[in-house]
């Protein structure tokens, strides 16, 4: 054990980063320009009264102090030696701009991706000392951030319930957006768009911008914006809490979530694009069987109990630590977005907490 803490003391000094003076930091900002600095320099400079870590890097061909994620060690076991290693989390150099028409609107530019954009919208009622729900809006393919948040109606709530929202754009190609769920969608498949990194940096933006409440940080999408909700469940269950799915799918075959995530997925059983019963153009599994796997991949023991009505069947999986999996599966309904899910979406996500 002693020598444990030697090793993580040791890399302790290693990752931390001296700062120039201060006289010089305050010449320094987020997207500024750093013509006349070696690049890789690193500065520590002050961001909303929190110590940021800026780098020099090249982007976009210009010199510039983008944000530096800070490396955190994380402490893993081998079984077969039975020793512990200490190694750092890779770092992530990413810088955001705020749009010079909308300042809900931020550019977000991550070393090694092409620049994407999402719209953050914090409530009048904000209280940076009280921690505060995010929810991460992912739309339909070919659409965009804007219309998710017209369609669900998000913000009205939103400011009357005190949460933070953002609304990410999907990677444009050929004239059309898409989000890289899995086995779908194209083009963002075909360019193998990274959207799991997009999100969870973000995430990390967020928190140095408002007071973030890590027990409901939440993701919920429409169709293709769906899909991505869920890989999120799987891939970023770490940061991401519960999700709320409307006419998606599970299309991520190496779902492997390290966290149990509540879910709840809305479907209308005439959907032509998303088939409940599973194929479609975009070939989609079927939907009680996604949901079911994400029950048995929350640990949600037995099976659902089931109610229906003339207008809905119910399917509800009870997990442990207050975790939850539901489907209702809408009678009559398509692949639109129909008055009331949002509504229930926001009711269930805040009946489940993280604990």
């Amino acid at each position: 054990m002693e020598a444990v803490k030697k090793v993580f003391i040791a890399l302790s000094a290693v990752l931390v980063w001296t700062a120039i003076p201060a006289a010089s930091a305050n010449a320094v900002s987020i997207g500024q320009s750093c013509a006349k600095t070696t690049l890789g320099t690193r500065v520590s400079i002050r961001v909303n009264k929190k110590p940021v870590i800026v780098v020099c890097r090249n982007v976009a061909g210009r010199k510039k102090w983008i944000r530096a994620a800070v490396q955190t060690p994380v402490t893993t076991t081998t079984s077969t030696t039975s020793t512990t290693t200490t190694v750092p989390e890779p770092v992530i150099n990413y810088a955001v701009s705020v749009d010079a028409l909308d300042p809900t609107l931020r550019i977000i530019a991550i070393e090694g991706m092409q620049p994407r954009s999402f719209y953050l919208n914090v409530p009048t009622s904000y209280n940076p000392e009280t921690a505060t729900p995010l929810l991460l809006a992912f739309h339909s393919r070919t659409t965009t951030g804007r219309e998710i948040m017209a369609s669900s109606e998000i913000l009205p709530w939103a400011a009357s319930m005190n949460i933070i929202v953002v609304a990410v754009n999907g990677a444009v190609y050929e004239g059309a957006s898409s989000w890289n769920a899995g086995n779908c969608c194209t083009n963002a498949t075909t360019y193998e768009e990274n959207d799991v990194l997009l999100t969870s940096t973000i995430i990390d933006y967020v928190k140095t911008q408002t007071t973030i409440d890590s027990n409901r940080v939440w993701a919920m999408g429409h169709s293709n914006g769906g899909m991505l909700a869920y890989r999120l469940a799987c891939d970023l269950s770490d940061k991401i809490t519960a999700i709320a799915v409307v006419a998606g799918a599970l299309v991520d075959d190496t779902c492997t979530p390290t966290k149990p995530v509540s879910i709840l997925h809305i479907h209308g059983n005439l959907d032509p694009t998303v088939p409940f019963q599973g194929g479609g153009k975009f070939e989609t599994p079927s939907i009680y069987h996604s949901v079911q796997d994400m029950a048995h991949r929350n640990s949600c023991a037995g099976s659902p109990q089931e109610s229906s009505d003339p207008t809905e069947e119910r399917y509800i999986w009870s997990c442990t630590s207050g975790v939850e999996t539901q489907l209702v599966n809408y009678q009559e309904q398509i692949h639109n977005w129909s008055p009331g899910y949002t509504e229930e979406i926001l009711r269930f996500l805040f009946a489940h907490p993280r604990k």
